[in-house]
């Protein structure tokens, strides 16, 4: 029986068929499980180090231990999500972080071991290793999120074609909200992913999902987000006509921004937006940019404030505040006075003794922050809508 001679014609007449089917099955089996791993995207478990630290009071060492694991958790919720802002920072009180974390850490660790503890001093440590689901820990994170706090990314591109990310109108902002109580965090101060194109596909398309990250890392539910192109318009020694030339450089800046908010995992919606340009004149032309920049900042600021302000107004919800142990009116109406100065406080009703409704934008757990430092008051707990305090006596 004669063989077919083994050329590269017979090879290929063979080996693509072959290809064909491997690669149609390939493609086949990778879009499986290329489906399969979208489907399960955020559900995959995060292995985390993480530590915690709990005072031990009266001797308590189990209570000290549970509480260090409790906190070692949260650590570890916040180290999935990569958080600038840590939560601890924000909410110092001890029993409101318990209280937090009692009710926020629902099914984000799956399990975890203890790889290390022990006691110094009055404080009880340990080191854990925990299996974190990354979704359940952003919308965890994200419920911290404040209205009050607002994360700033602003590039400006200059005629040499070099970007920075903090320049003038991001400095101007920055001070302009800061002096006006808001939490501001500017997001090229620290490492991001954030990149100036993509704030540019995301103001074309209107598809703020890329900006959710800012949230989770920031605890920010107010964004401000934009671009600042800038261009020659005129050239110092150009004939202006007359016989005069132009005695200095001008640059014109044009500003296109988004101000996005939303609560905790919500979706972002816009809650204003605008194109601005000004112009600016220098000796340079880097100069004329700077000053155009800067002219954006004094023309826009108060603008931007204003649609903050109001989506606070529009957000601001009514608080039950119920004070335990209240006996007479003198006693009540100094805990209204508490109550009417703490920041952000628009408004408050009293109801009765040691009770009151207060109208308040943020997250509640921030009211029931304020209100545990306060002298003479203990917090008892707390939910979405009501703070429960003990007066233990001025």
């Amino acid at each position: 029986m004669l063989r077919q001679p083994i050329t590269n014609d017979v090879i290929m007449n063979r080996a693509i068929p072959m290809l064909l089917r491997q690669l149609c099955s390939g493609i086949l089996v990778s879009f499986f499980i290329s489906s399969a791993l979208f489907a399960q995207e955020g559900k995959k478990d995060a292995r985390i180090e993480a530590s915690g630290e709990a005072a031990i009071i009266e001797g308590d060492l189990p209570s000290a231990r549970l509480e260090a694991i409790a906190r070692a958790k949260w650590d570890a919720i916040e180290k999935a999500v990569g958080v600038e802002i840590s939560s601890q920072t924000i909410v110092r009180d001890a029993a409101v972080m318990d209280e937090v974390i009692k009710k926020k850490i629902g099914g984000s660790v799956r399990d975890f071991q203890v790889k290390a503890e022990g006691q110094k001093r009055d404080i009880y440590w340990v080191r854990i290793s925990a299996s974190v689901i990354p979704s359940s820990a952003k919308e965890a994170i994200a419920e911290l999120a404040r209205n009050t706090s607002i994360t700033v990314f602003v590039p400006a591109k200059f005629p040499d074609g070099e970007v920075e990310e903090s320049n003038a109108f991001v400095e101007g902002m920055i001070n302009s909200m800061a002096s006006q109580g808001y939490q501001v965090y500017d997001v090229a101060s620290s490492e991001h992913t954030l990149t100036a194109g993509q704030v540019e596909q995301a103001m074309k398309s209107n598809n703020f999902l890329a900006l959710r990250g800012l949230v989770y890392r920031y605890l920010s539910n107010v964004i401000l987000i934009g671009k600042i192109d800038t261009a020659v318009t005129g050239e110092e020694g150009k004939d202006i006509g007359g016989g005069m030339k132009l005695p200095y450089n001008v640059v014109t800046a044009r500003l296109a921004y988004r101000l996005i908010a939303g609560k905790g995992k919500g979706t972002r919606q816009i809650i204003a937006s605008g194109f601005e340009q000004d112009k600016g004149a220098g000796a340079t032309i880097k100069d004329a940019a700077y000053d155009a920049v800067n002219n954006l900042k004094e023309k826009v600021s108060q603008k931007i404030i204003d649609a903050v302000i109001k989506h606070l107004q529009e957000n601001n919800k009514k608080v039950k505040i119920l004070i335990e142990n209240v006996a007479d009116v003198n006693i009540n109406i100094s805990i209204k006075e508490i109550l009417q100065g703490i920041v952000w406080t628009t408004g408050v009703q009293e109801e009765g003794l040691g009770e009151f409704s207060v109208e308040y934008p943020e997250q509640t757990v921030y009211l029931a922050v304020i209100l545990s430092k306060k002298k003479g008051l203990k917090l008892v707990n707390f939910d979405d809508f009501n703070v429960k305090m003990r007066y233990i006596g001025f």
